[in-house]
């Protein structure tokens, strides 16, 4: 009976043995095997998609957000919450919150450049749920870095 008990607990808790820490740059997913990513966590799913999305927008690449946003709002809405995420969705996830996080973190409170005004504008972006409902609701397909601070900062 123990060794049930104990097979269950085992079974119940397997991303508990996961691997914890992920590089920043994505460098190190050019030598990952299938078997690398079996052994992520939901979490390190999450981490991984914000890993992509912001080297997305760096190369220049667009985006299709609203699929991945709208995996943050049912995620949301879902009581279950992580343990229900699959590793797409989880990479969905982290691809919505990284793009919004890298636009936040590099244009919030950055002056614009206005020639032939003597005041000085910042923009102000949004970030957390309101920004996940403004590009949800924008209905636009493919979203590149310039399409995405449109969306989410405004000038003042």
């Amino acid at each position: 009976m123990k060794f049930l008990v104990g097979l269950l607990l085992c079974l119940l808790f397997q991303n508990s043995y996961a691997k914890e820490t992920l590089i920043e740059d994505c460098r190190h997913l050019e030598n990952a095997t299938e078997a690398d990513f079996v052994l992520f966590s939901k979490k390190e799913f999450i981490q991984l998609g914000e890993c992509l999305a912001v080297s997305f927008i760096k190369k220049r690449i667009e985006l299709d957000l609203i699929e991945s946003c709208n995996e943050v709002d049912e995620d949301k809405r879902n009581f279950l919450g992580v343990l229900s995420l699959s590793k797409l969705e989880a990479i969905k996830i982290g691809q919505c919150i990284g793009v919004i996080n890298f636009i936040y973190q590099h244009y919030d409170n950055e002056p614009v450049n206005s020639w032939g005004s003597y005041k000085y504008k910042t923009y102000h972006c949004l970030k957390g749920n309101r920004a996940v409902d403004r590009i949800i609701r924008s209905r636009a397909t493919l979203l590149n870095k310039q399409d995405i601070r449109k969306l989410l900062c405004e000038v003042y």
